[in-house]
C-alpha cells in the first residue's frame, strides 16, 4: 500500500514539473524584467532658494522651479 501511495506521488510530482513549474519560471523572468526597468533611487532637487536638496516627488514647483518647502516657494 506504501508503494502505491510513493508510486503516485511520484507521478503527480513529475507531472506537476513538467507542466506547471515551466509557466512558474516564465512568470519569474516576466517579474525579474519588470523589476529591472524600475529607477533603482530617487531623484533629489535642490532648492531655488535655500540650496537644500529635497526628493523630486516632495518638492514644490513653482514657476517651473524647485522648492524645498512652502515658505521658501512664497506660498502661504
Amino acid at each position: 500500500m506504501l508503494i502505491k501511495f510513493l508510486a503516485l506521488a511520484a507521478i503527480f510530482f513529475l507531472i506537476y514539473i513538467t507542466f506547471f513549474k515551466d509557466s512558474n519560471k516564465e512568470v519569474q523572468s516576466q517579474r525579474k524584467q519588470n523589476k529591472k526597468s524600475e529607477p533603482k533611487g530617487d531623484v533629489m532637487m535642490e532648492c531655488e532658494k535655500c540650496g537644500t536638496f529635497v526628493s523630486e516627488d516632495e518638492a514644490i514647483i513653482k514657476d517651473a522651479k524647485f522648492y524645498c518647502s512652502k515658505k521658501c516657494a512664497g506660498l502661504k
